[in-house]
């Protein structure tokens, strides 16, 4: 297994994960936020299959999600089907802490939608554990309502 930083010229492996209503949109919009560096998107290879993501974001206009330098808010965690429940996602998230922490990070957020259990479970172990908001987005003409909490 090997983590790294998805390149903005590589953004479009990631609908291996997810069903994206327009790609090139997603494309777009990913590359124009990491060359800005907003954003980083990790993303964790078994052998040559992609087989997780997590992207963070560095700044936001809600500093209960990101803050530069000191919190930084995790989103789009995602494992392949028939890769979950086997540490593929804890191996991902273990490592991306360690490598924000190493960065001087020491607040995370993460978002969990009040039905994914198995996500609120794994972030919990991790000590995602105050909830600290309730945050509603769309992306892509699909509306999220989401639990924002925070690990220090």
């Amino acid at each position: 297994m090997r983590v790294e930083k998805l390149s903005a010229e590589d953004l479009s492996v990631l609908t291996e994960l997810f069903e994206y209503h327009d790609v090139q949109q997603m494309v777009t919009e990913c590359a124009r936020e990491i060359r800005s560096r907003k954003i980083d998107i990790f993303v964790l290879f078994d052998r040559e299959l992609l087989v997780g993501e997590l992207h963070v974001m560095y700044e936001s206009e809600d500093i209960r999600m990101a803050a530069r330098g000191r919190r930084a808010y995790l989103f789009a965690f995602r494992v392949r089907e028939g890769f979950q429940g086997r540490g593929y996602g804890t191996c991902l998230m273990k490592t991306v802490l360690a490598a924000l922490s190493e960065d001087g990070y020491s607040e995370f957020t993460i978002g969990v939608e009040d039905d994914n259990q198995r996500a609120a479970r794994l972030y919990q172990a991790f000590g995602f554990t105050e909830l600290i908001a309730r945050k509603q987005e769309a992306y892509q003409g699909d509306a999220y309502e989401y639990g924002l909490y925070l690990k220090k």
